[in-house]
């Protein structure tokens, strides 16, 4: 807009009813959050010189896209992008309320996606498919290296199938598709039957480590053998750790293997060790975890790796930091 327009418009503005200033005032917010998102994702523009597509170096401007974002185009494969082609945030086309669910994630109280939909005007499924985006970029975050006193434990998730077909599929066609190997959860409870006792194999393990520094790692084991908790532990503690565990022996095996002292706190043994050496800080952090997956109702197996990005991603420090980490990761190719 040139200058003479924008003149006109804002002697316009003094001759505007009370309603007419309110929704004027509730366009331009929506319009801000959407021009400072669009410069966020924009900014990528400056460390990209090649195509997205070939990694040819002729570019040319090539206008822009729905949302906003400037287009270029490569004058090899003459294929066009924008900055949010590659990234979680390609084909979004509300990109502020993207940022909306985005601030909710890492608010203190999380809403439901049928709540925030109704809230930001969209369906709940295109809350839902936004939220998985984002916990698909979140994966694998914390901290690539522990060190110091580490504590190490085991938190576990029961299995959950949620959303799987297996037997609808199985009630359809039994010839086809084989009886699955358990009943549903809430089976057991309708149906008077027993539930696997102890850590059964429906038990899915999740490897929680920190250190006294607050660095912080979870991740979702494959299986119950020995040999994948200490490879996960070999990936990401310190050779000048001194680690602290419960009684398991595969803690044991893998502070032996490295040459790490290790201090074992069963849970018939003491709880403290020498003033210094304990296991409360990631008993305290199995905690937390568990609070904030209650009121998600068992999400499936298949999901659990995002949302234990979810819950560190949301223990990083304040929501300007926490959302800054978010976008980095968002934006990453």
């Amino acid at each position: 807009m040139d200058g003479a327009r924008f003149r006109r418009l804002c002697a316009g503005v003094e001759r505007l009813s009370v309603v007419q200033v309110r929704e004027l005032r509730a366009r331009l917010r929506g319009l801000d959050a959407r021009i400072e998102v669009r410069a966020r994702i924009d900014a990528r523009r400056e460390a990209v010189d090649r195509c997205l597509h070939c990694g040819a170096a002729g570019l040319q401007r090539w206008g822009a896209i729905g949302t906003g974002m400037r287009r270029w185009r490569c004058k090899a494969c003459r294929r066009t992008f924008s900055s949010a082609t590659g990234t979680a945030l390609a084909r979004v086309r509300r990109p502020e309320k993207f940022q909306q669910v985005l601030e909710d994630m890492l608010s203190r109280a999380p809403s439901s996606c049928r709540v925030l939909a109704g809230r930001l005007g969209v369906n709940r499924m295109t809350v839902w498919r936004w939220r998985m985006r984002i916990l698909a970029a979140l994966t694998g975050m914390g901290a690539s290296a522990l060190g110091g006193i580490v504590e190490a434990d085991e938190k576990f998730f029961r299995e959950s199938r949620k959303g799987s077909r297996e037997w609808v599929r199985h009630e359809r066609d039994p010839a086809r598709f084989p009886k699955p190997d358990r009943p549903r959860w809430r089976d057991y409870r309708r149906l008077g039957l027993k539930r696997p006792a102890g850590t059964s194999k429906y038990q899915i393990p999740v490897l929680t480590v920190t250190d006294r520094a607050g660095a912080r790692r979870a991740d979702v084991l494959p299986d119950r053998r020995a040999e994948s908790l200490v490879a996960l532990l070999d990936a990401h503690v310190g050779r000048d750790a001194v680690l602290c565990s419960d009684g398991d022996g595969a803690y044991d095996l893998f502070a032996r293997a490295r040459a790490l002292p290790h201090y074992r706190l069963p849970k018939d043994g003491p709880r403290v060790i020498d003033t210094a050496f304990h296991i409360q800080t990631v008993n305290n952090l199995h905690s937390r975890f568990e609070s904030f997956m209650a009121p998600f109702c068992g999400p499936a197996t298949k999901h659990l790796p995002r949302y234990a990005a979810w819950f560190l991603a949301r223990l990083i420090g304040d929501a300007p930091v926490a959302q800054a980490e978010a976008w980095q990761r968002l934006l990453a190719a």
